[in-house]
């Protein structure tokens, strides 16, 4: 029952409610953009990055704001990065104000797991790991979803390590209100060193640990209840 609509059609309509989310979409100069109808260009170049589509399919002759070069220049010039990291928190931040999001979650639990994948084609990026590719090479990429349904992060081109915790404390922060204090991972991510960082950095570290018979586990305090079912909701102190 949902409408068909186009993805750029979606992007723009987002950007109408979340201005802040556009204008984190700054020239790599530092300078102040003079382009006239930026945001329509960067709702293409958002569009072609998401589909893995290119440019192609959203060049349209005639229309300023989406002329090959145009695309190309923004493209360049405004999608690094730092603009993607500054611009993330907007959507986050809106995505806990929707009430069917609240129902989901508080928005303070997180997911953390690594994805791996054989490249087939000769690149800087990708590593040799029998663990996982054999006698081929490949490369990681690591996600992390609230309990609001909502991407916090992405971080791609990791060379493949055993231990992938200790990567999302570089991950893109939402707003204070809404960053997550209780990460979830696998039993890959486990040592007694990550929890002790995590619990350092102020935050809750569960991981589904297997073989629990073989391992030992500790409190830091013997009178705090961790209870499993409370997903987004932590005591306050």
């Amino acid at each position: 029952m949902l409408p068909r609509v186009s993805v750029p059609e979606v992007i723009l309509e987002v950007m109408s409610w979340l201005p802040g989310f556009v204008n984190a979409f700054t020239s790599v100069s530092g300078g102040r953009t003079r382009l006239a109808d930026l945001h329509v260009t960067v709702a293409a170049c958002l569009s072609a990055h998401a589909m893995n589509i290119g440019f192609d399919p959203i060049v349209k002759k005639g229309v300023a704001a989406l002329e090959r070069d145009r695309i190309s220049h923004v493209d360049q010039n405004y999608m690094g990065s730092e603009t993607y990291q500054a611009a993330n928190p907007f959507l986050v931040d809106g995505q806990a104000g929707i009430d069917l999001a609240q129902r989901w979650g508080g928005g303070l639990v997180a997911g953390i797991d690594g994805m791996r994948f054989v490249v087939p084609v000769p690149s800087i990026y990708a590593r040799p790991n029998r663990k996982y590719f054999g006698p081929d090479r490949g490369v990681t990429w690591l996600n992390m979803l609230s309990d609001q349904a909502i991407g916090l992060a992405a971080e791609g081109h990791l060379r493949c390590p055993t231990r992938l915790a200790t990567h999302d404390r570089r991950r893109v922060q939402p707003g204070p209100e809404t960053a997550p204090r209780r990460d979830h991972r696998d039993t890959g991510s486990y040592s007694d060193l990550v929890f002790g960082l995590t619990h350092l950095l102020g935050k809750e570290y569960r991981p589904e640990l297997a073989d629990l018979p073989d391992q030992r586990t500790w409190r830091f305090d013997r009178d705090a209840n961790y209870d499993s079912g409370l997903y987004g909701v932590l005591p306050t102190e």
